[in-house]
């Protein structure tokens, strides 16, 4: 099977979805679903690293409010197992000290939940191509 992160093939990006609730794992998934091909869903901060480490998606969409350590643990966790996915953190808390944890632990870009799809597609995808931009000028 071809390396999906190979240079010089398209493929449909990869996505992992990481919230605790299985009502917005699932209406995430089906609402982006025609943009992405969702790989992976995990309920809690462990099981989206874990995933992301099986499955090596281009982005992550983490929940900032989970167990198993939350979003900024479960961000750092991917950074470490799965160092080129972009991560996006997305919530409805906007408090400057969350959006500024998130974003030192290594989230691409901190996202409100009742975001419209069509802007969540392609906040991931921006972020998704800054992330490869970043990774390939450094």
């Amino acid at each position: 099977m071809p390396d999906p992160h190979a240079p010089g093939h398209y493929h449909r990006p990869r996505l992992l979805i990481a919230d605790d609730d299985p009502v917005v794992r699932s209406a995430l998934s089906m609402a982006l679903e025609s943009s992405f091909d969702v790989v992976a869903a995990a309920s809690d901060g462990e099981g989206a690293v874990a995933q992301a480490a099986a499955t090596r998606p281009d982005a992550a969409l983490v929940d900032v409010e989970m167990s198993g350590g939350g979003g900024a643990r479960a961000v750092r966790g991917i950074v470490e197992v799965s160092p080129e996915t972009a991560i996006v953190a997305l919530s409805s808390d906007e408090s400057d000290d969350v959006v500024r944890h998130l974003v030192l632990a290594g989230a691409m870009a901190y996202l409100r939940k009742r975001l419209p799809p069509a802007e969540l597609a392609k906040a991931l995808k921006t972020a998704i191509s800054a992330h490869r931009d970043s990774r390939t000028a450094g």
